[in-house]
């Protein structure tokens, strides 16, 4: 593809006298180029093992914790956003960027590594954050009042590990309600993200413009993005309000492709015996997880891990075709937490290991949280194929386990409702240290992007942190986003 600088190279090389261009358009030429530079230095960098981990974050690659972000700032109004035209129909990719111009934006910011020089929202109340390449990432959550427009949903970025925030544009839909409205974020990169939980929006500009993605009435409990895609969980639930995530009795496995609004199921091999009990849950209602491990030598190559709602195990190459069942996990993932996370079972990815954090008795069978004071035994589990699963140690029994994360080989890091557990081999576990103290409800999320560096969110969004770590999980520091 021709970029914009060849053609003002041609035009400048010409003999005839030109007119002024538009205002802005050197401009948006040295962003556009820059934008490419920094998406090569990205995946030049993206070396190492892309872990997505449930619950709010799909963590990729992570450096040190940086300082700084330049840029003169400028106010930005809670709930600012850009936005598009659907696509014509539910199996159309969405046009290209351009057609997004027709609409101008309250706010059009995307994520850098620099920053937009718009503060972050006022009052933001994170609900799900993502990091992409080296201390980039992203929050998406409640802010204000004010609101720019009729919805408060609102993003900052950082370029920094959460040293400091800028405002992005957030897609123009409320909070969870049944079933409308977004409160989890992935980006896959700089450009191509997606919000979700329990409606879905796409966007392809880093957060600048937003498109609907119609899910043909389902609900989206879930996503990670790898190689060029991203994987989404789809649940037919009944639960009203925020608690969207309640009530849900059937769940399928869909796959859209970067830049596009179509979704596209993704055949489930699962022998005759077990169907369709795999992926239904009866009356009961119930959830399930999605994990991915990366490959270092090629992305396409990755591998995903789906937690069924029956407790079987399936697995699939992020580059297409079906999904294989393995076999039996040692638990259920049980009812759902408010993100749509299973709070009976927390999967994630270990190096080559797959980890399993079993719970019996506390919240696996409820829909909600228990208490900071609340004791749930839990074993952890550990797998090389996820066909066969082998005791690795027994965490800390205070609190609620609602989320497992490892950045390295053996690495185990469990968010609960008492605090952060870490364990750095998988064997012997220690209580984190929380620079301030641990916050009232503990924590809903932990992430690990590499072996040192980490985010967590707690429970209480109306604190209007983030968690960092840059120790392995030892101790833990809070980042306002909102300044």
């Amino acid at each position: 593809m021709t970029g914009p600088r060849d053609e003002i190279d041609d035009w400048l090389s010409s003999e005839v006298e030109p007119l002024a261009p538009p205002p802005g358009t050197f401009d948006r030429v040295h962003r556009r180029a820059r934008r490419r530079k920094l998406n090569q230095a990205l995946f030049a960098a993206a070396g190492a093992v892309v872990v997505i981990a449930s619950a709010t974050l799909a963590p990729t690659l992570g450096a040190g914790l940086l300082t700084g972000g330049g840029g003169a700032p400028r106010p930005a109004a809670a709930g600012s956003a850009s936005a598009r035209s659907p696509s014509p129909a539910p199996t159309v990719s969405k046009p290209g960027a351009a057609a997004s111009s027709a609409s101008p934006p309250l706010l059009s910011t995307g994520l850098s590594t620099t920053t937009s020089g718009a503060n972050a929202p006022a009052h933001f109340r994170p609900t799900s954050i993502t990091m992409i390449g080296v201390a980039v990432g992203a929050v998406i959550g409640q802010a204000g009042p004010p609101c720019a427009t009729s919805y408060c949903t609102s993003l900052a970025g950082t370029s920094t590990y959460g040293a400091s925030w800028y405002g992005v544009s957030a897609p123009r839909t409320g909070a969870p309600d049944s079933s409308k409205g977004v409160s989890q974020l992935r980006f896959l990169n700089l450009n191509d993200g997606w919000a979700y939980g329990p409606a879905l929006q796409e966007t392809s500009d880093g957060g600048r413009s937003w498109t609907p993605v119609p899910t043909g009435g389902l609900r989206v409990t879930g996503l990670e993005a790898a190689g060029s895609r991203a994987f989404v969980l789809l649940a037919g639930c009944r639960g009203t309000g925020a608690g969207y995530t309640a009530r849900c009795s059937t769940f399928s496995l869909y796959s859209a492709a970067a830049d596009s609004a179509t979704l596209q199921k993704v055949t489930l091999v699962i022998p005759a015996s077990l169907r369709p009990a795999a992926m239904s849950t009866g009356s009961q209602g119930s959830s399930a997880s999605l994990v991915i491990r990366g490959n270092t030598a090629n992305v396409q190559a990755g591998t995903g891990y789906l937690l069924a709602p029956s407790g079987d195990i399936l697995s699939g190459s992020v580059g297409g075709g079906a999904w294989k069942y393995l076999g039996q996990a040692p638990c259920q993932p049980g009812a759902a937490a408010p993100s749509g996370a299973p709070l009976g079972a927390q999967l994630t990815v270990s190096g080559s290991m797959l980890l399993l954090n079993c719970v019996s008795g506390g919240s696996s069978g409820g829909g909600g949280v228990s208490g900071s004071g609340s004791s749930q035994p839990k074993q952890l589990w550990e797998s090389a194929d996820g066909i066969k699963w082998s005791k690795a140690s027994q965490p800390p029994a205070t609190g609620t386990a609602t989320s497992l994360a490892s950045g390295s080989a053996g690495q185990a890091v469990l968010a609960t409702t008492a605090g952060i557990d870490y364990s750095p081999a998988g064997a012997t576990w220690q209580q984190a240290a929380i620079t301030g103290g641990t916050p009232a409800g503990g924590f809903s999320y932990v992430g690990m992007t590499s072996d040192t560096h980490g985010v967590a969110l707690p429970v209480d969004a109306s604190l209007g942190e983030v968690f960092v770590t840059t120790d392995g999980g030892q101790t833990w520091t809070a980042s306002p986003v909102s300044g």
